[in-house]
């Protein structure tokens, strides 16, 4: 029987480092933030608010390569293909450059006009314009940052970020404070500081080129523009998401500044923050989605897809009420953190955080199902979702309320906005499959052919014991009556895994550790597949067939016996998983 075991410790192994990789774009302004409201007063505060699209604008153009970089690069190792994965990590890489350097010039060069564009007025722009001049300057590594992080953690570094993001607030906490306190270096003090954090960030994710057994390289490509072209698109839906934050942030300053009050602008700016940090968890747990399904997507395995859709949101849900739950109770916390004081300005502060809360599940849901469909080559239904919650919904629910409710009624416009999104999908989803249905496969929108037809397919998860090992024959003589496969198969196949099977318990998993290894039996007309997944130790059975010790001659035996069986035997080490795949034509006499 098939357990979500290793779906669930592949998923667990990325969350929480996609989560704090999801502030790498937002935490350097969300530092600044925090001090500036501490040490700048509340105008300086206000001009953060009005600077912010311009964070969410280079977080677009770093998903742009995190998201569809690492969408497709999850997909080619599900195939086995690492070297379009390097070809991949090339693309992005140069194409994250580039980025960077045109948005440094041109942010040098239009300073004053970008802040005129992001609605800066009096007092404000003269504080905009100074921390949007030293922004800039580290416009290169923050979309840089991004793009890489995604994909050292696909490729045997999930902590390294982790780390990058620590290096980074600690240099820009350090740096903030001495461009505040001791050099009175004011607002472009405090951008220069988070310039220069990011590039520490990227030295230290550079770190991960140093390791011996790293996949990813630099290598020669051809077609680059039709590489480039597949990963805009994939990453479409996540630039989406940000270019759409960014145009609805901007809206709505003007609409606050003409309707409500400056004041009501750092309320706007209290929410995005409470949106950079809490609702990192919903951005995190849904990019932990990306390199996940795309792996899974690129084997067809249907059913690790659906474990992965179940795992988020049991995970996803439970958390994001408990954070819900707090923000509502105590939205002070973060009014606060940011320094605000002024009476009327904490009350429409307080009031936007409480109704972010209220909103917090449903946004997960939607992100979730977003980047999901991004993973699964549905970019146009992505795309929509995310144009939909992080724009159109919003901002028309804005200007129907902002009348009667004031600063509350765009606050309530937010909520209203992913309400909507969710309804739309519903409906679409039923469209699509003819019937109304809240089962997870539902909402997958797979081919009927993908993965082959269930009837052909034995799935298993074997636990870590020779005696489960063994019991597995049993199994495999039940598919083979429901397939008329030979006796003679049957015996190749059972003897495949537990051969290979015995080698995993004895030398990837730890003496009297509790774990499980997943099997796939597949039936096609010519041949049988067997695919045998864990998350022990690597343990690569052509390498240990070739090695010197002869102490486990038996074993070797047991192993090379398989693999002159096989049309194709081979293993790879993805994402922390062994994958062995092992193809017996039926036709061959042997």
């Amino acid at each position: 029987m098939k357990n979500d075991y290793i779906v669930r410790k592949l998923y667990y192994s990325f969350v929480t480092v996609s989560i704090l990789s999801a502030l790498t774009a937002t935490v350097g302004m969300l530092i600044d933030n925090i001090i500036v409201g501490r040490y700048l007063g509340s105008d300086a505060l206000g001009a953060m608010g009005v600077v912010g699209p311009v964070s969410l604008l280079l977080s677009a153009f770093g998903n742009i390569c995190s998201g569809g970089g690492t969408a497709r690069a999850s997909q080619a190792v599900g195939r086995g293909d690492k070297e379009q994965v390097c070809r991949i990590f090339t693309v992005t890489m140069f194409f994250a450059f580039l980025i960077g350097i045109l948005v440094t010039v041109g942010g040098l060069i239009f300073t004053q006009q970008i802040a005129d564009i992001l609605g800066a007025k009096g007092v404000l722009k003269e504080l905009t314009a100074q921390y949007l001049y030293g922004y800039f300057l580290g416009a290169l590594p923050t979309i840089m940052m991004t793009a890489l992080m995604g994909f050292v953690r696909i490729d045997g570094s999930p902590r390294l970020p982790m780390m990058c993001i620590i290096a980074m607030s600690g240099v820009n906490i350090t740096l903030d404070l001495v461009m505040v306190l001791v050099l009175h270096k004011g607002m472009f003090g405090m951008a220069l500081a988070t310039a220069v954090s990011y590039y520490i960030a990227v030295l230290v994710g550079c770190t991960h080129f140093l390791k011996r057994d790293k996949t990813l390289k630099l290598v020669p490509v051809k077609g680059v523009g039709k590489e480039l072209s597949s990963i805009i698109i994939t990453g479409a839906p996540t630039a989406i998401s940000r270019i759409s934050d960014t145009l609805k942030v901007m809206i709505l300053n003007n609409l606050l500044v003409t309707a409500v009050s400056v004041g009501a602008v750092t309320a706007l700016n209290v929410r995005t923050q409470a949106n950079n940090i809490v609702g990192a968890l919903i951005v995190g747990m849904g990019q932990a989605v990306i390199p996940v399904v795309g792996m899974f997507y690129g084997e067809e395995d249907r059913t690790a897809l659906r474990d992965t859709l179940k795992t988020t949101l049991k995970i996803g849900l439970s958390l994001s009420g408990i954070v819900a739950a707090v923000l509502l109770l105590f939205p002070s916390l973060l009014t606060n953190a940011l320094g605000v004081t002024e009476p009327d300005i904490m009350e429409m502060s307080n009031m936007a955080v409480r109704l972010f809360a209220v909103g917090m599940p449903v946004a997960l849901l939607n992100t979730i199902l977003m980047n999901f469909y991004q993973s699964t080559r549905k970019t146009g239904l992505a795309i929509l979702i995310c144009v939909l919650q992080s724009l159109v919904f919003t901002v028309i629910m804005a200007f129907i309320l902002i009348k009667p409710m004031g600063s509350t009624g765009v606050w309530t416009a937010f909520l209203l906005g992913e309400v909507f999104t969710l309804i739309t999908v519903v409906l679409y989803v039923t469209h699509k499959n003819g019937k109304f249905s809240l089962k997870i496969s539902s909402y997958m929108l797979l081919e009927e052919d993908f993965g082959g037809n269930p009837k052909d397919r034995l799935e298993l998860s074997i636990g870590n014991s020779m005696e489960e090992v063994m019991d597995v024959s049993s199994n495999i003589y039940k598919l083979g009556r429901n397939h008329n496969i030979d006796e003679k198969m049957l015996n190749e196949i059972s003897l495949c895994i537990e051969e290979m099977a015995g080698n995993v318990v004895k030398h990837a998993f730890k003496p009297g550790e509790k774990k499980w290894f997943d099997v796939l039996v597949l039936d096609k007309p010519e041949s049988v597949i067997i695919r045998m997944r864990d998350n022990g130790s690597a343990f690569d059975p052509l390498d240990y067939l070739n090695a010197a010790d002869d102490s486990d001659g038996e074993e070797r035996f047991g192993i090379k016996m398989i693999a002159s069986l096989a049309d194709r035997f081979d293993y790879s080490r993805n994402m922390g998983l062994n994958v062995l795949m092992i193809d017996l034509n039926k036709y061959i006499k042997r």
